[in-house]
C-alpha cells in the first residue's frame, strides 16, 4: 500500500515532526505493507524522514519565498496552482519540477493530509498558505484518490471566501478528523460536517530507548521545570509588541516564582529552531534570559541543543512540572504525564486542554499577565500528585483515539480494493 502525506512543514519545527514520526509509527502499525511517502514544504531540511524509512518529495504546490515581492509570489503561485492543474487534466509534469512529487501523487493509494493546524486564516480575504494547503488537498480528490485529515486543528477563519474554499475542499474529503472540539464547531459553522473527533498523533510516540542522562544533566536535589516560549507575533492584535513584552514579562515573572517560591530549576527548552528565525525559539528563550535577575539565572539553564522529538519529549517526561507555549511542547509532557500549564496562542491549544479536562490550567496570550500565569503555576504546584495521577487515568484512552486515523486508513484503502475487485 502506497500512502502519500501531505501538508508537511519541517522537520526543524519538532511539534510538526513529532506528528510526521507518530503517524508513520501509527500507520505502519495498522498496514504493515505501507511504504510512505512524505511531500515536505523543506524536503531539503527533512532527512530525519529517511532514517525511518520514508521518501521526502517536493510539494506539489510551493510556498514562495517571504524574500520576494507580493507580485512575485503570487505569480509564482498561481504558476503552481496552474501546473498542477495541467498535471491532473492532462497528466503532464512541469519540466521545471521534480517528477517525484506528481508520480507519488499518481501512484498513491491513500493521500493523507498530515496533523497540525495549518487550516486557517487570519486575513480579510483569504491568506496564501490557506491557498497552497487546500490545493493539495484538492488535487488529490481531482485524482480520485482516497483523502483523510489526519487528526488536525481547523480554523478560525476571518472572512467569508476563507470559509467558502475552505468548505468546498473540505466537503470532497472522504474523512476528517480533528483533534479537538473547538475545530469541529469551526467546521460545523461554515457548513462542513463530515469530522470525527481523535487524538492528537504526538500522543503515542515512542521514547523508550531515549536515556536521559545522555542528553541533559537534571539537578536531582531540586524540583525540575520545564519552560518553552516562542517569538509569538499576535496577529490581528492591537500594538503586538506590547503584548509581546507582556507575554514575554509574565513567563519571567513565572519562573522568578517558581525558583525562589519553590526552589525550582528551570530550564528554557527551543521545542522548534527553524526553519526560518522568528520560528527559532532559542531567540525568545534569550528574551527571557536576559530579564531574569542574576540570583534567579544560576538555578535557571538555557538550553541551545537542536534537540529531536524524541529527545524531547524524553526531556521533559523526567521534569516535575511543565510552562508550555509551544502546543506540542505540552502534548510531550502531558503524554509524559507531567502536570503542565499551557499558554495558548492558538484555539488548538485551548481545545486539547479543555478535551483533557484542564482549562483551568491555560492563559490565553493575548491578554495574559504576569499575576495570571504565576497564580496557574501555584495551582498547579499545588496540586501536582493529583494532576499527575489524573494524567495517568486519561491518557491512555488519548492515545487509543490518537491511532484512530491509522485504524481508519486501513478501512479506506480496504474498501478501495473491494471496489476495484467489484468493478
Amino acid at each position: 500500500m502506497k500512502v502519500l502525506i501531505i501538508n508537511a512543514h519541517s522537520s526543524k519545527n519538532k511539534g510538526d515532526a513529532a506528528i510526521i514520526i507518530s503517524m508513520i509509527q501509527s500507520i505502519r502499525k495498522f498496514n504493515a505493507d505501507a511504504t510512505i511517502t512524505i511531500a515536505s514544504r523543506y524536503p531539503m531540511d527533512d532527512d530525519l524522514y529517511l532514517s525511518y524509512g520514508c521518501n521526502v518529495v517536493e510539494q506539489i504546490t510551493r510556498f514562495p519565498d517571504k524574500k520576494h515581492s507580493k507580485l512575485k509570489r503570487l505569480a509564482l503561485i498561481i504558476r503552481d496552482l496552474m501546473d498542477a492543474r495541467k498535471f491532473v487534466s492532462q497528466g503532464k509534469i512541469p519540466e521545471t519540477r521534480q517528477a517525484e512529487a506528481f508520480n507519488a501523487y499518481q501512484s498513491a493509494d491513500i493521500i493523507v493530509s498530515c496533523g497540525g493546524g495549518f487550516i486557517y486564516s487570519h486575513s480579510p480575504i483569504i491568506e496564501a498558505s490557506l491557498i497552497m494547503h487546500l490545493a493539495q488537498i484538492f488535487f488529490a480528490k481531482k485524482l480520485n484518490k482516497k483523502v483523510i485529515t489526519y487528526a488536525q486543528s481547523i480554523g478560525p477563519f476571518h472572512s467569508g471566501f476563507s470559509k467558502y474554499v475552505t468548505r468546498k475542499v473540505l466537503n470532497e474529503v472522504d474523512v476528517i478528523t480533528v483533534r479537538e472540539e473547538l475545530s469541529q464547531l469551526f467546521l460545523r459553522n461554515i457548513g462542513v460536517h463530515n469530522t470525527k473527533m481523535v487524538g492528537d498523533s504526538a500522543f503515542v510516540i515512542e521514547t523508550d530507548h531515549i536515556k536521559i542522562d545522555q542528553l541533559l544533566d537534571l539537578d536531582k536535589s531540586r524540583p525540575n521545570v520545564g519552560v518553552t516560549v516562542r517569538q509569538w507575533t499576535f496577529p490581528n492584535q492591537v500594538e503586538p509588541e506590547k503584548k509581546y513584552k507582556q507575554y514575554i514579562q509574565a513567563v519571567v515573572d513565572s519562573i522568578e516564582f517558581l525558583v525562589h517560591e519553590k526552589q525550582a530549576t528551570v530550564y528554557l527548552v527551543p521545542q522548534v529552531t527553524g526553519p526560518t528565525p522568528i520560528e527559532d525559539d532559542r531567540i525568545g528563550s534569550q528574551h527571557v534570559w536576559n530579564l531574569l535577575s542574576q540570583e534567579t539565572k544560576k538555578q535557571v539553564r538555557l538550553l541551545t541543543t537542536d534537540y529531536s522529538p524524541i529527545e524531547l519529549k524524553a526531556i521533559y517526561s523526567n521534569f516535575d512540572m511543565f510552562v508550555g507555549t509551544r502546543m506540542h511542547s505540552n502534548i510531550f509532557s502531558l503524554s509524559s504525564h507531567v502536570p503542565t500549564v499551557a499558554i495558548s496562542y492558538e484555539p488548538k491549544t485551548t481545545g486539547i486542554m479543555k478535551m483533557l479536562g484542564l482549562s483551568q490550567y491555560v492563559c490565553e496570550i493575548n491578554s495574559i499577565t504576569s499575576s495570571e500565569l504565576v497564580e496557574k503555576c501555584d495551582l498547579a504546584w499545588k496540586q501536582l500528585s493529583s494532576y499527575r495521577s489524573e494524567l495517568e487515568a486519561i491518557i491512555p484512552e488519548i492515545k487509543v483515539k490518537a491511532e484512530e486515523p491509522a485504524r481508519i486508513i486501513r478501512q479506506l484503502t480496504a474498501s478501495s480494493k473491494n471496489e476495484v475487485m467489484v468493478s
